[in-house]
């Protein structure tokens, strides 16, 4: 009977680990692209208490260039949503040079709040919403949790980035709910500046290029970016993707198995005419930005992997093809390197009474 039993439990635990690996890899079966206000639409107004008990409202919270609102699961037991809290503070300065007021709401009490704004030194406001009625407002409650856990009452994660007149004017959600953006990647695909992290500038007979990380550092689950911003020289165009044989210029990162990568972000092309031959085809002429998103991978296996490494070395190669008026020059691949560190993920519970189990 007791090796029946060991057997059981064994294939039981097998099972909930296995369970656990897929959920955590499982794309939910909800579009959260299509929840909630849409770019060009106003958000809802609401009056919320914040960790220092005070009230605010939409109107409220606006910076002079509007607001970023951040929807989170939970400060207490959620470690994305945690680890993300952290960053956003990290890059509160960034975000007030911008222009934008910060502000995050979860289904949490102000007590759980302010324990976690107490422990982590969040300064930006933290808005409890216990009964879930603006995350119900805004159309982003998680309708796969279970009625009767105490985590009903949840949000899809995801920001909304609006203008003066609460109107949406990019948002930012994911597939995932392990996966956030960084403040820095929200900003570049903005066509704000980057820093200098691990900075490369590169020029050629072709073009000036500068090649650098959104960040420092990324925890499982966070997505940063490798960009490039590239200027054609003079009299030079670079082939855009399109219905042409010419090389598209690219980043291509090389795979490890911890590293998630992502497609290749492009800006609009225009048309280029090639006279002699009456060739129209897609291209840059003028200075572009090209945003390769990447992640750290918050599958259980990768998690252990990562939680032995300090930093990670991300190879790569920035490839394009450039012509002038009257040259086709040969195809070229320029090896890239970067150096980004790792941080484990925000794992301590609140000690608040009645904080979820």
């Amino acid at each position: 009977m007791t090796r029946i039993r060991t057997h059981v439990t064994g294939l039981l635990l097998l099972w909930m680990a296995s369970t656990s690996t897929a959920l955590a890899q499982q794309a939910p079966s909800v579009d959260v692209t299509r929840l909630g206000p849409q770019v060009g639409e106003r958000i809802a107004d609401f009056r919320l208490t914040d960790q220092a008990g005070a009230t605010r409202t939409r109107d409220s919270l606006m910076g002079p260039n509007g607001l970023m609102l951040v929807f989170s699961r939970s400060a207490d037991w959620c470690p994305y949503c945690k680890t993300q809290l952290v960053e956003l503070q990290s890059r509160l300065p960034v975000l007030r040079e911008q222009g934008l007021g910060v502000a995050v709401i979860t289904y949490d009490s102000t007590a759980v709040l302010a324990d976690f704004s107490r422990r982590r030194g969040i300064t930006f406001p933290l808005l409890a919403d216990p009964g879930s009625n603006a995350i119900k407002a805004y159309g982003i409650l998680n309708t796969t949790v279970d009625l009767a856990s105490r985590n009903y009452g949840i949000p899809f994660p995801g920001t909304f980035i609006v203008n003066r007149q609460g109107i949406v004017t990019s948002r930012f959600f994911e597939a995932a709910y392990q996966e956030r953006n960084t403040v820095a990647s929200i900003l570049l695909k903005l066509g704000g500046r980057g820093g200098d992290i691990n900075a490369r500038r590169i020029t050629t007979d072709h073009l000036e290029a500068t090649t650098y990380l959104s960040d420092p550092v990324a925890a499982p689950g966070t997505i940063f970016s490798v960009i490039a911003d590239v200027v054609p020289g003079p009299g030079m165009h670079l082939y855009a993707p399109g219905a042409h044989t010419y090389r598209v210029v690219r980043i291509d990162v090389d795979p490890k198995p911890s590293l998630v990568t992502r497609p290749l972000q492009y800006p609009a092309s225009e048309i280029y005419l090639f006279e002699p031959l009456n060739e129209r085809v897609e291209v840059y002429q003028k200075p572009f930005r090209l945003a390769l998103d990447l992640s750290l991978s918050a599958a259980p296996e990768a998690r252990k992997a990562l939680a032995a490494l300090s930093e990670m070395t991300i190879t790569g190669t920035l490839e394009y093809q450039a012509c002038s008026d009257t040259i086709c020059y040969l195809p070229q691949r320029i090896p890239l390197s970067y150096t980004i560190g790792v941080r484990p993920l925000d794992t301590e519970r609140s000690g608040v009474a009645g904080a979820s189990p």
